[in-house]
């Protein structure tokens, strides 16, 4: 599985200071034009309902490996996903393609995180990536250091889950801090500034890591 994003660290003598560049893998942008029209069938039609399955069950399954780092448990919460989805549409108070968009990846959050909740896939995902980090800087130097992805999936666990969930739609997902305040039922403003914060945590974290403190 290649990695999602990377965090690249330039350490100088006065101090260190680490980028964070974030990559999205998104597929494609799906045209909206239809969509909202199998949105508003869907409730009562199995046919709209199986082309809204088939259009979003990647991105949705994505979104859940992002969050779970593995892939069974990745393929079970998304096939909970749209099993909630079936049974609840016919409540969607919304009527178009960003409603519904909103609407499964509220669910999906949800979902991820009570999986998470329930394993102790967490506490395992942590251990391993100390392990990777300490091999990695016995006997080496600090100079230069590229944090792998499970180091930094463990500076990303140490969130609470709400912010997890921020980061994912964020920067794996692409979606604006518009939309972001909608899965999240918050406004954009509340979104940007806590995304800001996040980032300072998952920075001095990560620090913590290069300077052995961890």
């Amino acid at each position: 599985m290649q990695d999602f994003f990377v965090i690249l660290c330039n350490i100088s003598a006065g101090g260190a200071i680490i980028y964070a560049t974030m990559v999205g893998a998104m597929a494609k942008i799906l045209e909206q034009v239809g969509i909202d029209g199998l949105v508003l069938r869907a409730g009562t039609d199995a046919e709209a309902l199986g082309q809204l399955y088939e259009l979003y069950y990647e991105r949705i399954y994505r979104f859940c490996l992002c969050r779970l780092f593995h892939k069974e448990s990745a393929e079970d919460v998304t096939s909970t996903v749209f099993l909630t989805v079936a049974r609840s549409i016919s409540g969607l108070k919304g009527r178009t393609e960003a409603d519904f968009r909103s609407w499964l990846y509220a669910i999906a959050a949800n979902e991820a995180n009570a999986c998470i909740r329930k394993t102790s896939r967490r506490k395992q995902l942590f251990a391993e990536a100390i392990r990777l980090m300490k091999a990695r800087h016995s006997g080496g130097s600090n100079d230069s250091v590229e944090l792998s992805w499970p180091i930094l999936y463990a500076a990303i666990l140490k969130l609470k889950p709400k912010h997890q969930t921020i980061i994912t739609l964020r920067f794996f997902e692409n979606m604006e801090f518009e939309q972001i305040a909608r899965v999240m039922n918050s406004r954009a403003a509340t979104v940007r500034v806590t995304m800001h914060r996040i980032l300072k945590k998952l920075r001095r974290h990560l620090q913590s890591v290069l300077d052995g403190e961890v």
